[in-house]
């Protein structure tokens, strides 16, 4: 149930973040195309959802050890 629980928790928290970050890459992209500022703003934003996914990750990892070693004993 812990593991379902995490799941969705993370899946949320993509979410949470993502949508905006789409959202506001969208509208710039509507108001001056491929300018520098759109390329900056997804830069900063892959960073950090690079850094978000990361951190989840090691989470994950210290909560569930590695992921398909598991065996029922």
């Amino acid at each position: 149930m812990w593991r379902l629980g995490f799941y969705v928790w993370r899946a949320w928290l993509y979410a949470k973040y993502g949508v905006p970050a789409a959202l506001v890459l969208y509208l710039i992209h509507l108001g001056q195309g491929w300018s520098v500022l759109f390329w900056i703003v997804a830069a900063v934003f892959g960073c950090v959802g690079l850094g978000m996914v990361l951190g989840v990750t090691e989470f994950r990892n210290r909560e569930f050890g590695d992921v398909g070693r598991e065996r029922i004993r």
